[in-house]
Formats: C-alpha cells, sequence, structure tokens
C-alpha cells in the first residue's frame, strides 16, 4: 500500500468514525417498540400456554372454550382447518369454523356457563384422499354415559349431517367422539364443521375461536421424571400442589410446587413468563422434606412437551449450530430434517455444553410455525426429537444421566429450559430472540448490556518471549494498547509459576517477572481509562501445582491434579475467597475464566452407588455460585466465558458472561472467512461475542469486528503500522453501535473460499446500520445487489461506502432504493466494503 493512499486511508476513517461514533455508539437499554417485537395477542398466546401447560388452568379472562385432547390415533387437533392442513371442507361445503381431527378421537369440551345448544356440521373431510370417498367415520356427542347424538356412516365426499343438540341442565363436558369403521382406520380425516355453542342470550361461542395457535402444545406440564418405578404424569395429580405468583417488571413469575404426601419429596417448577416477549422460562428443583431418603428420581427431562407435527407426510426441521471444534465447523449451520418414525438425538462431548457434537440452541420449524430453544445448563446435556408414526412429535431435554435419590434436606435443580414460540417470519423471530438474550440475560454495566472490548491481547504471538511477560513488558504492552485506541488490554495466560498449561494451579504473579504483582499493570489500565482482563484457569489443576500440592483434597484426581472439586462447597468456598483477592489485589475489571479439561469422566467416577448426576449438579451449582459470588463482590465486574474457545456457550453462562474468545480458532492466523461465517451463524442465537484479527488488515479485522474487536497485532515490530492498526481499530468502534440491534444474514454462512458474503446489523432504534460484505480470495463474482431491511421507504438515508483501501464514497439515497437495490461491488478478491447508513435528519 502506497504512503499516499494509506494516508487517505487513515483521515477518511478516523473522520467516518468521528462522524458516527459521536452519537451512534450508545448502547440501549430496552428495545426499540417496533413490528419486530411481538404483538399483544402472540404474548398472551405464550402466557396462555404456560398456565395450561403448568396449572392444568385456562386463564380466567380466556375466551376459548377449553378442550381436551383425550385420544387422537392420527395427526393433531387443528382449529380452523382440517387434520391435513387445509381448508375444513366437507363434500362440496368450505368452512371458516371448526375442528380438524382423525378418527379415532376423543374430544372433551367443556361447557361454557349460559350454554343451551350445541351445533355442528360433521363429516369426512373433503381433500386428496378422500375424493375418491375413502373414508368412512362415526360421529357422537355424549354427556356423562348418555349419548346426545349419533351420526350415520359418514364417507369421503359426502354432504355433512347438522348436529343440533340441547345440553342438559347440570352438564360440564361434552365428549364430542369420531370413530372408524369397520373398514379401518385409512383416511379417516374428519371434522366437526362450525362446531359452537349457542348461548341462552342468543350468542355463538366457536370452539375453534381463541385456541392456541402454538407449535407447543400445552395439555400437561412440559417437563418429566420417574420417582421410583413411576412417571411423574401419573404420580404428580395425586401430589398436594401450592401456587405462588409474583409480577416483576418484565415477567410473571410464578413457583409451583408439588409435594408426595408420603415421602416429602417436594417438586418445585420456577416459571418466568416475559411481557415484552412470547418466551417462557423454567427450571425445576427437588428437595427431600422428610425424614429419609426418597425413592430414586431418575430420567429428569427439564422440557418434554408435544409438538403439534400434524401431518405424516410433511418433515419438520430441527436448525442448529455445529459445537466449537476449533476448527473450518465451529458453529457452521446446519438442519435436518425429522420424518415421522425418526428421532434426532443430541448430546455435547465430555461434559462442556457447546463442545464439538452439539449445540444447546436450536431452532424448530414445522409448516410456518416454530419455536426458538435454549437449553443452560453448563455440563453434559441431551435432547431428544422422535415424531411419531401418526404425525406429533415428542421433545425432551435435560442432563444425559440422572438417578439418585435425595438424603432429608437435600434440594437439586435441573437444567434451565427456554422457549419462545413463534409463527411466520423466522429471521423476526430471532431478532425477537436476540433482543431478549440482550436485554434479560446478558450481563449489565450501569443499567447496559455490557459494551464489547476492543483489545489488545498478543499472548499466542509473543509468551515464547524472554522478555514480554514481565512487568516492564507488560506496561509496555499496556502503553501501546493505548496507542492503539484500545479500551481495553488483556493479559492472557503468562504470568504464574509454570506457564501455561503445567502451572494451572499456581494463581500468583511470577515473583522474578512481576515483583510487584500484577497491581502496576491493572493500575496502568485504570490510568488510561482502559479495563483490564486477566486470565484464569482455576478448574483444572496441574500435577505438582500448589493447589494439588497444598490441597489435594480439593481436586478430583488428588496430588496428581486433575478437576478441582466446585462440587465440593469448601473447596468452592476456598477458590472464591482466592480469586476475588486475587481481583482486588491486581485490578482486574473482567475476570476471564478459561476450562480446558473434559469433566464428564471426573463427574461420572465420583458419584456414589444410587446417585448417579449428583457430582455434575453439584458441580455446575458450584460454577454458577462462584460467578454469582464474584460478580456481587465485586460491582461493575464482568465475565469472560473461555472454554477451549466457545465450549460452554449455554444461556446460563450468557446470563453471566460474555464468550469473548469464542473459539480457539483465534489462535493462529488466516481464519478471516471463518470468523465471517462464526459471525453469521452465532449472531442470530448470541448477540454478544468477539475474535481476533493478527494483521491490521482491512479484510482481516473487518471479518474479526464483532460489537468489538480482538487485536494480535505484531506491535513490537519496528516496522508495525501503528497509525494504520489504530485506524482500523477506531472503525470498527464507529460500527460497534448497530451490533446491538437486529442481525440480518444477506448470504448464508459458510467457509468456502469461493463465496461473496454480506450481513446486516440494524438499529431500529436510530434508524441506521452497517452492512459488512467480503468478496473471498476464490469469489469469480464481483458483487451483489439486494435488498436490506429495516429500511423506511418512504424516508431519505446519508450512506457512505467505504473500501479496504481507504476509498469512501458518500451519496443519499431514497429509502426505497436502499432497501430494495443496495449495490455491494468489490473489484478484487480478498477484498471487503463496509456500507454504513442512517436516515437523513428533516
Amino acid at each position: 500500500m502506497s504512503t499516499h493512499v494509506l494516508s487517505a486511508m487513515i483521515t477518511v476513517l478516523v473522520l467516518c468514525a468521528a462522524a458516527f461514533a459521536a452519537t451512534d455508539s450508545y448502547i440501549p437499554t430496552a428495545p426499540p417498540e417496533d413490528a419486530v417485537m411481538a404483538a399483544p395477542e402472540e404474548i398472551q398466546a405464550v402466557m396462555d400456554w404456560a398456565q395450561r401447560a403448568f396449572l392444568g388452568e385456562s386463564p380466567e379472562d380466556t375466551k376459548a372454550v377449553r378442550i381436551d385432547v383425550l385420544r387422537q390415533d392420527h395427526n393433531v387437533l387443528n382449529f380452523g382447518r382440517s387434520c391435513m392442513e387445509t381448508p375444513i371442507t366437507i363434500g362440496e361445503q368450505v368452512f371458516a369454523h371448526g375442528l380438524g381431527t382423525h378418527a379415532n378421537s376423543e374430544l372433551l369440551v367443556q361447557v361454557p356457563e349460559g350454554a343451551a345448544h350445541f351445533k355442528a356440521l360433521v363429516g369426512v373431510d373433503l381433500n386428496d384422499d378422500t375424493r375418491n370417498g375413502s373414508g368412512s367415520v362415526r360421529f357422537f356427542v355424549q354427556a356423562g354415559d348418555k349419548t346426545l347424538y349419533e351420526s350415520p356412516v359418514k364417507k369421503g365426499g359426502e354432504a355433512a349431517s347438522e348436529v343440533d343438540v340441547e345440553i342438559p341442565a347440570g352438564t360440564a363436558t361434552l365428549l364430542l367422539r369420531a370413530d372408524m369403521t369397520d373398514d379401518g382406520v385409512s383416511c379417516d380425516q374428519c371434522d366437526w364443521a362450525n362446531g359452537h355453542f349457542v348461548m341462552a342470550d342468543g350468542n355463538l361461542r366457536y370452539l375453534d375461536e381463541y385456541q392456541n395457535p402454538l407449535l407447543l402444545e400445552g395439555s400437561q406440564q412440559p417437563f418429566s421424571f420417574r420417582y421410583g418405578d413411576q412417571e411423574s404424569t401419573v404420580v404428580l395429580p395425586d401430589w398436594k400442589r401450592e401456587v405462588n405468583s409474583e409480577e416483576t417488571d418484565s415477567a410473571r413469575v410464578m413457583h409451583i410446587t408439588w409435594t408426595d404426601p408420603a415421602t416429602s419429596l417436594a417438586v418445585t417448577a420456577e416459571v418466568k413468563v416475559f411481557k415484552r416477549y412470547p418466551v417462557v422460562d423454567w427450571v425445576l428443583y427437588f428437595e427431600n422434606r422428610g425424614n429419609a431418603p426418597t425413592p430414586v428420581i431418575s430420567e429428569i427431562q427439564a422440557l418434554d412437551a408435544q409438538l403439534r407435527t400434524g401431518h405424516p407426510r410433511k418433515s419438520a426441521m430441527l436448525h442448529e449450530l455445529e459445537g466449537d471444534a476449533c476448527g473450518v465447523t465451529s458453529f457452521l449451520p446446519k438442519q435436518e430434517a425429522l420424518a415421522v418414525g425418526n428421532e434426532l438425538r443430541r448430546a455435547p462431548t465430555g461434559g462442556r455444553p457447546s463442545s464439538i457434537s452439539a449445540f444447546p440452541w436450536f431452532h424448530f420449524e414445522y409448516e410456518g410455525q416454530g419455536f426458538i430453544g435454549a437449553i443452560g445448563w453448563t455440563g453434559q446435556w441431551a435432547s431428544r426429537f422422535s415424531r411419531a408414526q401418526n404425525g406429533p412429535t415428542r421433545v425432551q431435554a435435560g442432563m444425559e444421566k440422572t438417578a439418585m435419590y435425595l438424603e432429608p434436606g437435600e434440594k437439586i435443580r435441573s437444567p434451565r429450559i427456554v422457549v419462545m414460540p413463534y409463527s411466520g417470519d423466522r429471521t423476526r423471530a430471532h431478532n425477537q430472540w436476540r433482543r431478549l438474550v440482550l436485554f434479560e440475560y446478558a450481563p449489565r454495566i450501569d443499567g447496559r448490556p455490557v459494551q464489547l472490548p476492543t483489545a489488545l491481547q498478543t499472548f499466542d504471538r509473543y509468551h515464547r518471549g524472554p522478555d514480554w511477560a514481565t512487568e516492564a513488558g507488560q506496561l509496555d504492552a499496556v502503553e501501546n494498547a493505548a496507542k492503539l485506541g484500545c479500551d481495553t488490554y488483556w493479559f492472557d495466560a503468562a504470568w504464574f509459576p509454570g506457564g501455561f498449561p503445567n502451572g494451572v494451579g499456581n494463581w500468583s504473579a511470577k515473583p522474578e517477572a512481576f515483583p510487584n504483582g500484577l497491581k502496576p499493570i491493572g493500575n496502568a489500565c485504570a490510568e488510561r481509562g482502559m479495563r483490564f482482563v486477566l486470565w484464569f484457569e482455576p478448574e483444572r489443576v496441574a500435577e505438582a501445582s500448589e493447589i494439588a500440592r497444598e490441597h489435594p483434597e480439593f481436586v478430583h484426581g488428588g496430588e496428581k491434579g486433575g478437576l478441582f472439586k466446585l462440587d465440593d462447597p469448601n473447596a468452592r468456598r476456598w477458590l472464591t475467597e482466592l480469586l476475588s483477592t486475587r481481583i482486588a489485589e491486581y485490578g482486574v475489571t473482567v475476570y476471564r475464566n478459561d476450562f480446558n479439561i473434559d469433566p464428564l469422566e471426573f463427574w461420572r467416577r465420583n458419584d456414589p452407588p444410587n446417585r448417579e448426576g449428583i457430582t455434575e449438579i453439584r458441580y455446575v451449582e458450584g460454577l454458577y455460585e462462584m460467578w454469582d459470588e464474584l460478580r456481587a463482590r465485586h460491582p461493575g465486574l464482568w465475565i469472560d466465558n473461555c472454554s477451549s474457545g466457545g465450549r460452554r456457550i449455554d444461556i446460563e453462562m450468557c446470563g453471566r458472561s460474555v464468550p469473548l474468545w469464542r473459539s480457539d480458532t483465534n489462535c493462529w492466523d488466516s481464519n478471516a472467512d471463518w470468523n465471517q461465517a462464526q459471525t453469521a451463524a452465532l449472531s442470530p442465537y448470541v448477540p454478544l461475542h468477539t475474535a481476533c484479527a493478527w494483521r491490521p488488515e482491512s479484510y482481516l479485522t473487518r471479518s474479526a469486528a464483532t460489537g468489538g474487536l480482538l487485536c494480535q497485532f505484531d506491535y513490537r515490530n519496528v516496522a508495525f503500522p501503528m497509525d494504520t492498526a489504530s485506524a482500523l481499530i477506531e472503525e470498527a468502534q464507529a460500527n460497534r453501535f448497530a451490533w446491538y440491534g437486529d442481525f440480518y444474514p444477506l448470504t448464508p454462512a459458510r467457509t468456502a473460499p469461493d463465496e461473496f458474503v454480506a450481513y446486516q446489523f440494524h438499529r431500529a432504534d436510530l434508524d441506521a446500520g452497517v452492512v459488512l460484505a467480503f468478496r473471498r480470495a476464490e469469489c469469480r463474482y464481483k458483487g451483489l445487489i439486494l435488498g436490506i431491511h429495516g429500511i423506511n421507504q418512504n424516508a431519505t438515508y446519508e450512506v457512505e461506502y467505504l473500501d479496504g483501501n481507504g476509498g469512501v464514497v458518500k451519496k443519499t439515497l431514497p429509502g426505497a432504493e436502499l432497501g430494495d437495490s443496495l449495490e455491494l461491488r468489490i473489484d478484487a478478491p480478498g477484498s471487503t466494503r463496509i456500507v454504513r447508513y442512517k436516515k437523513s435528519k428533516p
């Protein structure tokens, strides 16, 4: 790059950064109220589902007639459409109202107060299966033991028969039956068309109106377990139930406790139903309130629900990400169809929740409906999606193995489950989810989600050098971070005796290299207004380390080293004190917790007989308690969650921390294309994460930049281009306002070198955003013309096009053009373009 072009690039980037950063770097405290947010009726549907599922009750103010499906042998009950998911049609008549079912079925309908008559038109649904006369069904309406109506045999293609029954006095429920005949159940798709109650005042109450529109079925508790040799669905109805509710600004929180009168086992579901999102969050607790050990509690499924995937000839789809494998596949999207009679099982590798074989965030889709879900368990979770031959799907998730009794007074918890049903636009649903995680789960500082750092972190480049990991070397690094314009300095695994990895378990500064400890580095960061990130790996203990020598009783593995016993309260309290002391002593503002060990075999080897899963539970609970305690003791502290990169990214961890080193693919150079794919894949689920660039080149820094940027720059090289690097960091800082908005993938998340890649981050509250585009090294295409999202078609926008060599073009564009035909042209392979836009001021 020529001196002239370099100078121009620096000038342009600094001016652009100043123009946008002055106001747009503001981090919002709450989501905007716009069309992305769920409508009131969408939120109410989820609130109603939660009340029905957890309490078995319909809301007091519901307008829906309660219908319990006692039996349906094929497909699922549909409201306002047939079980074949077509308009309800009997003979040649199409109906706007009704129930679509399939023999054999039994529907228990609650009679509303004041109902005088029940009316319907019944028959075999007319569709491609029945048009030739196939299907034969008989319909019955019963009140208790009394049959109020019995139809003749109805066949495909025939006109409907009329049902008109008077409701006997005192009748609480009607049973609507549809039975197959002697020719079998084939094609017995049938309808209760226009089914309704005629009220005493003449009003009509249609059975299909105001019913649950969600993919999630809500007829029973959405969790399960075995108690002794019995299923929870069998025992819970006979247990005492207590319900307590409280209202917060953001949610209704229910505590529902079922207590076994014989053994005093109490099972509590802590359920949070959000007020601004169509989302339910729950955790189960099991507590022995008796005086003797309980029977064995096993097969605990924190999520166990039915999905209304009714049509057996239509596939459902599971969308998910690969776990982090420190390679080309890390976090890549994948999808797998779920046909009838099949199942999909998922579990991570080795006890770390997002490691290699699975990722604990997913999206299940069926015919324009779906739900996004997250499993909050920093351990060995497992999920199963199994689809029955007749259509419906059962989804289960929990710990992979549980079978334990509880001692008197003992209490355990389950994984956290978070579900967000939706209908329609998948991208809108994912942006609702992003907003949920950002504003309801992500750590906050001074009332706002944390600001991701622009940090100098050069451990992988310099840690073998003789003078870098010293007090003088680190003070020089802090000074260079400040010159670069970073807001954070990051000191990784080079400060303790023994070094990495042999010194893990020695959590004090090397005395010869740091005679004053690390406080001078913390002070230097504070004086320059920068955060100080310091690396620890407290859960892994090396042989011959201080902890292994002096406290072998705190280690699974003893003096030989192994896994620190966070499952032991005494060990956890000791470690918490040590870490808290170091945080205060060194002036740490971001505590970085790495975890480079698979804990699963340690957990399982240490389970006592008839206590399978207890060590894992106590360990995970201990981890959460330790992190919560550190945050409580040090206001303003936040935590970087690392585990050989991104192998511990679950929603429990994202509520306490941020994955700043999202994958160990950051540990070496030349992974820019992987960085682009990881950003595009993770961002619909996890809004806050960062990645690393090794050289100050626009293609590399833009590929790595998210809401922050980590830099492994060779700043000690006398030829290092400090001004260029500073300009690129400032560019990343100018763009990061947009990362706290909505995400729109403009091309698929892939890693192939011949791809053209583009994605958009949009701040609806500012009517502004950023588009990043990349022409990879082997891409033959010079550009794309495409529409971008969130644009007001009637507005005008100020637009900046920034290439990677200092060129900038400014335009004023009508919203109709920007939203429909934005041109992303990149002339050279291995190059990049940024488009910034903002609505023009009146």
